[in-house]
């Protein structure tokens, strides 16, 4: 019996949400509505004989309104634009949230496109720009069902989003645009219309600059993945007929790690020309080594070469084979035998999955 009318307590405790613990008038106060109370206090009064044209609110805030609305009625804090992915910066000119972004429109309208795949959100495309379908956003959950929320149940929004020209050559500005929002009370079954506002536009577009950033982030990991596992190169010609290596990897990853393999064996990196696929080294054979030998550091190796400045020349970054090609402190490329007596010790280098040094 007693075991029972503790059951029977505890259950009327609970249906009646706990109101005599917690509440307004309870045994704790609940003090999370009290700024809805706060009075406006008077401006302030300039003494006799001081001027106040030089004083001026620098931000201004909205009069305390005397009903005790909800939550959803109170201004909210501005959202930032992310403009976190690469080459991207935000366009502070446009009237809605938009960026520019260092990519072709081309591009551009297939990272779109594949966003709105991976969130599988309907779109079309018309003359005016990309427009998408409703966007839907939930809030439901059982407690707030079972206890009550300002949130609304569901919130929808539609947008358009324009891709043009940018300031600099090479970038488009990515514009969007509320176009609809919409919201669904927990305790109805219509939605209610409601001002597009530029906090949705703004939101959205921070949802597709993260997932552009998610995928360079993916290609970065997979590129250093690749450093770090090397890649084989076999002894033969460039488009030009020289003597070179043959890479059998992608062209980015070549051109990152010929560096990291060269410095090793005494090339010392001066300069770069990316526009020509051209590093500028100043080797310096390295001193034989014996332990170095012994434990196949490439310290220890010695390259047969003269002694002076190189330039080392990664082919194929637009079409045909991955080439390595030098050419010597003579200015003329590497002969079939320089190359052939330094192959071995070089594939050795770029083939191994993690290179040692000498500490």
């Amino acid at each position: 019996m007693k075991l029972l009318s503790v059951v029977v307590l505890a259950v009327s405790f609970t249906l009646s949400g706990c109101s005599w613990l917690y509440g307004e008038n309870a045994l704790i106060h609940d003090s999370s509505n009290d700024y809805k109370k706060t009075q406006q206090t008077p401006p302030l009064k300039m003494p006799e004989g001081l001027n106040n044209a030089a004083i001026q609110d620098e931000l201004v805030v909205p009069p305390i309104s005397n009903q005790q609305g909800s939550t959803q009625d109170l201004t909210k804090p501005p959202l930032q634009l992310l403009s976190v992915g690469q080459g991207m910066r935000q366009n502070r000119a446009a009237q809605t949230p938009s960026i520019f972004w260092m990519t072709s429109e081309a591009n551009a309208h297939q990272a779109l496109k594949d966003y709105f795949a991976h969130e599988e959100i309907e779109f079309k495309e018309l003359a005016s720009g990309i427009e998408t379908g409703w966007i839907n956003e939930s809030n439901e959950a059982w407690w707030r069902s079972l206890f009550g929320t300002d949130l609304p149940r569901f919130v929808r929004s539609r947008f358009q989003i324009n891709i043009g020209p940018g300031q600099q050559l090479g970038e488009v500005a990515v514009t969007v645009k509320a176009l609809g929002l919409e919201s669904q009370p927990y305790d109805e079954e219509k939605w209610v219309v409601m001002e597009p506002t530029e906090r949705s536009s703004t939101e959205f577009l921070n949802s597709f600059i993260g997932y552009v950033d998610y995928l360079d982030r993916l290609g970065e990991a997979k590129r250093l993945r690749e450093l770090n596992q090397g890649f084989s190169v076999t002894l033969g010609q460039n488009e030009s007929r020289n003597a070179a290596l043959v890479a059998e990897a992608k062209y980015e990853v070549v051109w990152l790690k010929t560096p990291e393999v060269l410095a090793p064996f005494g090339f010392t990196l001066n300069d770069k020309d990316i526009s020509r696929s051209t590093y500028f080294f100043e080797f310096e054979a390295n001193s034989p080594g014996f332990f170095a030998s012994l434990i196949g550091d490439d310290e220890g190796v010695v390259l047969e070469l003269p002694k002076g400045p190189y330039q080392v020349i990664i082919g194929g970054k637009n079409s045909g084979p991955v080439t390595i090609s030098f050419i010597g402190s003579d200015g003329e490329p590497l002969s079939d035998a320089r190359m052939a007596q330094v192959f071995p010790h070089l594939a050795e280098a770029f083939g191994r999955k993690t290179r040692t040094r000498k500490k």
